[in-house]
Order: C-alpha cells, then sequence, then structure tokens
C-alpha cells in the first residue's frame, strides 16, 4: 500500500490505495483529514459548497474539540477531502466505514449521495463503489447535530427533535458534534466478510457466526477458521465450511480446558477467519471464555462469587472531550483504575468507543455500559433507544469485559407515574435480555434513585449521595434499609416483575475532592452547570486569596491535598458501610475521574490518581476488614472497642489465621481467627485497645492510626486497613458561663440562667437587644443559633441559613474548616478541612452576611464552601460590639457533653472569648 499528497485547489489530503484484485486481501486506510465548513443558516447543498471558509480538522474529533470558537456549535457542519482510487480497484468493493457521527449524516461521493445515517454512537459502512470515478474522487459529509427546541418553539428539524434524541450528558459539560470517531476508506474483494460474532461459554464451546457479503460467490470459496490461545499457538482448528452465498455461516468448535477470561487473568483467544478461492479475504476477532450470572442475590464470575467494585465512568477527555485517544492511553488509564482497586467501570449513558472496550478486554476491566438518554418518551425517542441498543449489541458482541447494560439512567427520559410507559420499559427490558441472551449479560431496566424505581431488571441497583461525615449517620440507615430489600426500589404501581433475587447495588454515590491544576488553566474554567455558581471553578485563585485560604493553606495545591483526603475519609466511611451488609453485592463509585467542573473523581481530568490512591486501593479488594469503633473520638488513656469483620470473596479461607493491629502505641493481636464463608462478611474480632498511654503527654488534639492486618494460617497477608480514632488531652478545669435562653432552645448546656444582671460569658441562641446591651458594655457573648425566632434580632446584618438545597453539599460537595491556627480552635483542632471528628456537631445552619473584611482579618474562625471555593459560609466568627465581643458559632451542640468535638468546641470557645487572645477587629454592625 502506498500513499501521496494530492495538492487540490481546495488544498485537499488525497489518499492512493494500490490496485485490489478480487482475490486479494481486503486493504483499509484511515480518512484522518479533512476540510470543515459551518453552515449556521443549514441552506447549503453539495452543489453550491463555497470555495472558501473552510477551515483543516480530522475525523476522530468533534467539531466542539477541535475548534475554541465552536465549543457550543450545534446545527450542520460539512466535511470534505478526496480519495484516489485506481480503476482496477472498482472489480470489488470499495467501502468507508464511519466509526460514529453525531447525529446525522449524509455522504456524497463525486457529488452523488450514496447514503446516510442517523444515530449519534454507532457505526455505519457504505459501499460506495458505484460513484467513483477514475483518478480523484470527492467524498462530502453533511452532519446535522440537531439544537434544542427554544421554550415555546418548534424544533429546527422537526423529523429528529433534540429532546428525543439519545445522547446522554452532553448539555451539562459540552457537545459533541461531527465526525468524533474515526473514518476508515477500506477496498474489499468482489467476496468478503463483513462481521464476526463469537460466542463462547466456560465450558470451551464455542460459536461463530461469520456474515459474507459481497458477490456474486463464485465456486470453490471456503472459509477456513482457527483459534489461537493467549499465548499465540493455535488452540483449535475449525472444520472448513463452503461459501454458497452472502449472508451467515456458522462453525462451531470446542478448545480444551480454556483459560477463563477475569479481570485477575484477562486471557483473550482470537478466531481467525479467511475465505479461499475466488473470494480471499481476512478477519480476526478476539473473544473470551466468561461467564457472568446472577442467581439468588448475588454475582458469580465463572461461577465464583464476585464483589463489585465498580466507578461511575463518563468517558469524557481533557483534550479530545468525547472521542476516547489512543488504546495506549485508555491501557493506561484502566490499569490505574485496577491499582485503585477497581473491577468494572460502568460507562455512563454513552456508547463507548471500541477503544475503550478493546483496552478493558486486554486489562481485566469489566464493563457497564449504557444507552444514552434523551428528554422524553415517544415513540420516535424509544425507537432510536432500541435501535442504539441492538446497535451496541451487534458491534460489541466479542468483548468479554461488557457484562451488563442498561436501557434507562435515573428515569431520564420516561416518567414512570405512566403505566403505558412503564409497560414499555417492561417489554423493552425482555426483548433486550432475549437479544443479549447468547451472551450472558444482565439488564437493567432504569438505573434507579430518588423518587423512581425499577419495573423489571437482573439488578436491584439505586443511586443515592449524602454528604459525607456530615450524614453519616443518614448514609448508614439508608444503608441497612437498602440491604433489607426494601419495597420502594421496584415499581409500587402492581406491576413489578420482582424475584427478590436480583443482587443489590448502590450503583451511583461519592464526593469532591478537588485537583491540583496545571499552570494553564483549562478551557472549561469559565464554565458551570446550567449557571450555577457553585459549579464554576472560575474565580477560584482570586476567592482563595479575599476569603483568606491564604492564611490557612500554603496554596490552592495544598487545599486540594487536603479535599481530596477528606473525600477518602468519606469514600472509606461509605464503603465499608456498604460492606458490612452481606445483601449488599457491589457499589459504582461516582466517579472514575473528575470531568470539567465536576471533582468527584478517584482521578483528575488527566488520569493523575488523587492522593488517597494507596490507602483506597486496600478497601477496594476482594476481601476487605471492616473496622467499627464503639465511638470515634476518646480522653487520652481511655479504653475502646472496636469490631472487626471481613467481607470475603476471595478464595482465601481465614480460619486459623491472625489479626494483626499496630498503632497510637499499641501493638497486638488476635488468634486464631474463625473461618467466614466466601461471598459472606463475618465477624473476626473484638479488641480493646488503650489509646496512648496516659503518662506520653498530649496536649493538643491527635489522629491516632490503628493499623490492622488479617493474615492467614500460612502467613499469606489476605487484607489490611485502619481504624483513626481522635484522641483529646484530658479535660482541664470546667468552663463558668451564664445562660440566656428565653426559648429554652439550650437547655442541654449545664450553665445556669444569666439572671437580670449578666456577668462573665453568656451563652445565647439568640442576639437581641438585651445581649447587644451587654456586649457594648463590655460583655462576651457567645450565640449559637438555633432556629429560634429573632436570632439576630439585634444585628439584622446577620442570619443563620438552613443547610438546604445546593447547601446540604449532597450534590456538590460542602468542605468545613477550621482555622486550626487560632487559640480558639486548639482544643479541637486535628486537621484544617475537618472529617469524622466533627461529625458529631455538624452545623445544620450556616451564617451568611458577615462582612468581607471579616474573612480578610481573620475573624472568620471556621468555615464552609463548597465545590471550588464556592457559597463561602462562616460557622464560626467573631466580631467587636461596643467595647466587648461576640462570636457567633453555628457547630450543632444537641450532643454537648456526650460528643467529645462539641463538648470541647463550646468548651474552648468560651475560655477564648474569656481571654486576651480574642481581639477581634471586625465591627459588628
Amino acid at each position: 500500500m502506498s500513499s501521496r499528497i494530492v495538492i487540490a485547489a481546495s488544498i485537499l489530503v488525497a489518499f492512493v490505495l494500490t490496485l485490489v484484485p478480487s482475490h486479494a486481501r481486503a486493504q483499509e486506510r484511515r480518512l484522518d483529514a479533512w476540510q470543515f465548513l459551518t453552515d449556521p443558516s443549514g441552506t447549503l447543498t453539495v452543489e453550491n459548497l463555497p470555495s472558501t471558509g473552510w477551515r483543516p480538522a480530522v475525523a476522530n474529533r468533534s467539531w466542539n474539540a477541535q475548534f475554541d470558537d465552536l465549543r457550543d456549535y450545534v446545527g450542520v457542519g460539512w466535511y470534505k477531502t478526496t480519495i484516489e482510487i485506481p480503476p482496477a480497484a472498482r472489480q470489488g468493493h470499495v467501502l468507508v466505514h464511519f466509526g460514529a457521527v453525531d447525529h446525522f449524516a449524509e455522504v456524497f461521493v463525486n457529488g452523488t449521495k450514496v447514503g446516510s445515517h442517523e444515530g449519534a454512537y454507532t457505526p455505519f459502512r457504505l459501499d460506495v463503489t458505484e460513484a467513483l470515478r477514475a483518478g480523484a474522487n470527492d467524498l462530502v459529509v453533511r452532519v446535522i447535530d440537531p439544537p434544542p427546541t427554544p421554550p415555546g418553539g418548534s424544533p429546527r428539524y422537526p423529523e429528529m427533535p433534540y429532546e428525543e434524541l439519545p445522547r446522554g450528558k452532553q448539555n451539562w459539560y459540552i457537545q459533541n458534534g461531527g465526525l468524533w470517531q474515526p473514518v476508515i476508506l477500506e477496498i474489499k474483494p468482489a467476496v468478503y466478510i463483513e462481521g464476526v460474532h463469537v460466542t463462547a461459554k466456560i465450558d470451551g464451546s464455542l460459536e461463530a457466526a461469520i456474515d459474507i457479503a459481497g458477490g456474486p460467490i463464485a465456486r470453490g470459496v471456503t472459509l477456513k477458521a482457527i483459534v489461537r490461545g493467549p499465548d499465540g499457538r493455535v488452540a483449535l482448528t475449525l472444520p472448513d465450511a463452503r461459501v454458497a452465498g452472502s449472508g451467515p455461516v456458522a462453525v462451531t468448535g470446542n478448545v480444551a480446558s480454556p483459560r477463563l477470561w477475569s479481570p485477575q487473568e484477562p486471557s483473550l483467544y482470537s478466531l481467525e477467519v479467511s475465505l479461499t478461492g475466488a473470494g480471499a479475504d481476512r478477519q480476526t476477532a478476539r473473544f473470551g471464555f466468561r461467564e457472568f450470572t446472577a442467581r439468588d442475590g448475588q454475582f458469580f464470575l465463572n461461577g465464583q462469587p464476585f464483589y463489585m467494585r465498580g466507578a461511575l465512568d463518563q468517558d469524557f477527555y481533557a483534550d479530545s472531550i468525547y472521542s476516547t485517544p489512543d488504546k495506549t492511553f485508555v491501557v493506561d488509564m484502566m490499569r490505574k483504575g485496577r491499582s485503585l482497586g477497581l473491577n468494572l467501570l460502568r460507562c455512563h449513558i454513552k456508547v463507548c468507543d471500541p477503544v475503550y472496550l478493546d483496552a478493558a478486554d486486554e486489562v481485566g476491566m469489566l464493563v457497564w455500559y449504557e444507552v444514552p438518554s434523551w428528554d422524553r418518551w415517544t415513540p420516535g425517542s424509544v425507537s432510536r433507544g432500541r435501535k442504539t441498543f441492538d446497535d451496541m449489541v451487534a458491534r460489541d458482541w466479542n468483548h468479554p469485559a461488557i457484562v451488563i447494560q442498561s436501557l434507562i439512567n435515573e428515569a431520564w427520559g420516561i416518567d414512570m407515574t405512566k403505566p403505558d410507559q412503564r409497560a414499555g420499559l417492561r417489554q423493552w427490558f425482555d426483548e433486550a435480555k432475549a437479544r443479549v441472551a447468547p451472551l450472558g449479560r444482565l439488564i437493567v431496566d432504569n438505573s434507579a434513585c430518588c423518587e423512581n424505581f425499577h419495573v423489571k431488571s437482573d439488578i436491584d441497583d439505586f443511586h443515592q449521595y449524602f454528604s459525607i461525615p456530615d450524614n453519616a449517620d443518614r448514609w448508614d440507615k439508608w444503608v441497612a434499609d437498602f440491604a433489607s430489600r426494601p419495597a420502594w426500589s421496584f415499581s409500587p404501581h402492581g406491576d413489578a416483575a420482582r424475584t427478590g433475587k436480583e443482587p443489590l447495588v448502590v450503583s451511583e454515590f461519592g464526593n469532591w475532592g478537588l485537583p491540583e491544576l496545571p499552570q494553564q488553566l483549562p478551557w472549561w474554567f469559565p464554565r458551570d452547570f446550567d449557571g450555577r455558581a457553585i459549579t464554576r471553578p472560575a474565580g477560584l485563585f482570586d476567592r482563595f486569596k479575599s476569603m483568606g485560604f491564604s492564611q490557612l493553606f500554603p496554596d490552592y495545591a495544598a487545599l486540594a491535598k487536603d479535599a481530596q483526603w477528606r473525600q477518602f475519609q468519606s469514600l472509606k466511611h461509605e464503603i465499608e458501610s456498604m460492606r458490612l451488609h452481606e445483601p449488599i453485592r457491589g457499589y459504582v463509585i461516582t466517579e472514575f475521574t473528575d470531568i470539567n467542573w465536576e471533582a468527584n473523581g478517584l482521578m483528575d481530568m488527566w488520569r493523575r490518581p488523587k492522593a488517597y490512591a494507596d490507602d483506597l486501593s486496600n478497601i477496594q479488594q476482594d476481601d476487605v476488614l471492616l473496622p467499627s469503633a464503639e465511638k470515634n473520638s476518646v480522653v487520652v488513656g481511655e479504653p475502646i472497642r472496636v469490631s472487626v469483620s471481613l467481607s470475603r470473596y476471595s478464595s482465601i479461607d481465614p480460619a486459623g489465621g491472625k489479626l494483626e493491629y499496630q498503632g497510637a502505641g499499641i501493638v497486638g493481636g488476635f488468634a486464631p481467627t474463625p473461618t467466614v464463608a466466601r461471598g459472606s462478611v463475618g465477624q473476626l474480632a473484638t479488641i480493646e485497645l488503650k489509646t496512648i498511654h496516659p503518662l506520653i503527654a498530649i496536649t493538643i488534639p491527635t489522629r491516632a492510626r490503628v493499623g490492622l492486618t488479617l493474615r492467614s494460617a500460612s502467613g499469606q497477608m489476605i487484607a489490611k486497613n485502619f481504624q483513626d480514632i481522635f484522641v483529646y488531652p484530658a479535660a482541664g478545669t470546667p468552663v463558668e458561663a451564664t445562660l440566656h435562653d428565653p426559648f429554652g432552645a439550650l437547655a442541654g448546656l449545664p450553665w445556669k440562667a444569666a439572671g437580670a444582671q449578666a456577668t462573665g460569658v453568656v451563652v445565647t441562641p439568640v442576639l437581641d437587644a438585651e445581649m447587644r446591651r451587654f456586649a457594648e458594655s463590655g460583655g462576651k457573648v457567645l450565640v449559637i443559633p438555633r432556629g429560634v425566632i429573632g436570632t439576630f434580632a439585634a444585628a439584622p446584618g446577620l442570619s443563620a441559613v438552613d443547610r438546604r438545597d445546593e447547601l446540604d453539599g449532597n450534590w456538590v460537595s460542602n468542605f468545613p474548616w477550621i482555622n486550626a491556627k487560632s487559640p480558639a480552635m486548639r482544643d479541637v483542632a486535628v486537621s484544617t478541612i475537618t472529617g469524622g471528628e466533627a461529625a458529631g456537631a455538624t452545623p445544620r445552619r450556616l451564617i451568611a452576611g458577615v462582612p468581607d473584611a471579616a474573612w480578610a482579618a481573620g475573624d472568620v474562625l471556621a468555615g464552609n464552601f463548597y465545590g471550588w471555593l464556592n457559597s463561602n459560609h462562616a460557622v464560626v466568627a467573631q466580631f467587636r460590639l461596643g467595647t466587648g465581643k461576640v462570636i457567633v458559632s453555628t457547630f450543632d451542640v444537641e450532643r454537648y457533653g456526650k460528643d467529645l468535638f462539641a463538648t470541647r468546641l463550646v468548651d474552648g470557645l468560651i475560655r477564648y472569648l474569656a481571654s486576651d487572645d480574642c481581639a477581634p477587629t471586625t465591627v459588628l454592625q
């Protein structure tokens, strides 16, 4: 094969393919170089295309990814290139293969329309032989990516309204239009192999359907096939088959003692098929012997119990956006995922590129992928969705990595209150299940969340998001409820086809962890989601300075690292909580990588694992140690009991082994450990720890980490994990204060009412006129808002806002922080961004109206930010008022006297108020 550049008037790239006689093997070449033209009015035709205004472009990239000025362009675009094919090539077939074009493509050769295709995600191939001429040939593609229908208006393209097109989450991040997957020119002989579908069973049997195309079929055309094993050697020679005409040819055989495909050993076989005689052609298909099933509430991979450790993958990339980079990049990305302990990626409402699936096959990463979503359930949208699903199955038949396919996500595009739509979804499930039956894949009807549910599904999965550790108790209660197989995950309308044996999977959950950023900020930095400021990265560094974060962290990178470690604390709690419940058989973390403004990935947008990668890997294994301390905070020397369980899925029996623990001045072990059945959860031991000897001087709160290691009877390490315990110094002298509590909102605090003449430090839920006069005359006031009327009656510039909607942190994560350098926080500070130690005092309200000057002056002693340092609110702030001082704190004191953080915080603030260290500069108006 040779190629040369042809310089034409339009500066097009030409491809020359040597003569391919009908008895030779097919040849192919990628058509990467094109010229591109936008057509905003949509009025151009192939006959009146202008000669100017074109710009160089490539296939395998959307126009949105290639051109800064077209990031948001939707509508019509034109592509053109020149191909030069020797006349003799027309003795066979000249085909143009499009990997995927978003959304509708019309293809022209030398001005003649040779075909069209609707569907943004799946391939199509056109035979252009009859339209070719000797020498150079013009290849032109018109692409329509329909724009959204304006409110109250009509769709620009009524035959394919935007709201009825499968498109996934493009409108969340960036649209995708044009030739976003490769275009390949193929020259085939007169009779050729169009496709090979291999169905393999773990007993070694296989069936292959080889699609023969072209013709007429000459006499003497024979199909030969061999199977090569993972080592490249011939494992099986299949009987020759005579080819009588176009259509499928079936061959069967059996490989003795096949090596099964699994994440631990992704063994790939290949079927090499060739035509001999007058129709010579050849094709190779890779496949694996793999079985993935769901029964009795469990998953089984090749007959062995399987626990799903997944991550949601949006499959967007920093530079190419929606297009998958080369396989080397994707293989590296998936190997990093395996190093994180993942065994599955849920490619989210997107049909992933074959390169992605090839990499998954090679690395051993299971794939759950989904039909892209649309907005409304109509005959048109459902028809498109069904066709997309069928095309997915046809294209990706041979990939052993694919084990699950979803039809709908979170009821996007369906109204689950409508009986006819639920019936339509159930029918689609049955048809999809029959379609993939030979492959043994599982089907999810609607990956459910919120108020929606399943109708009929192989998996009982649900999505839930809670800010952790703020809502750790709520998460634990929800997990326990879900593990009980509640009624709410299936249709309440009497039409649920539930067996009660579907495996339970928490298929979305997670929290944010901000990434480190490159020096050159990415193009998406000024963007947000749907105009919501809470999601906007732009202005990050200005906020870092103006809100006083430069006083807390050396730089943004240090803040990002702390945010990542808090993300890990959240994930650790969530994962361990789920694995303690045996009926739950897997989870999917949101998400594999950050994507633009959404920073909840285990890796950042550039595929760099976050700071906690190694520790996360330890709790994402077949066997996981699950420590559960009776409480997470103790006074130095106080004993604490820790129950340790094992979630076991490996073949290693822990019976007769040893549980070792070390750290915080403690070394010990428990032996022998009991057996735990495979695919179950069992308690290994309850150990009692004395956290740091009381004679060791502890003057500040300390995070004590106790490492746990489980070894088998032979000494093999089975699992390791750790338990963090927050250790506080012995309590000092009791603090003295009085209460001004006209509403009884602080009844749990131990002090007496202030009476008519308040003195010392007064603790109150309201800053009313009486408390203002007291402070103005030199008094010291600690205000703890409790949601009562008139909280800031005498300071109307301030308010206490409830953490509702976006401020709950369950979607865009919140990051609570304290100024660990302030003497006000010396009694509680463990780290700047707080974690589990502060969960018992989680503020349910935030302080609004704090003057900007207070942030810069360091008078905000604790606060809460969201995402990219957005929606900053104070949690503890200090002010001058006349000759006195006021501190406002919205930390929850409900558990004062029971929770060490809550108790030490309030006591510390009272001591601080009474001291000369408290010297606020911000005047409370």
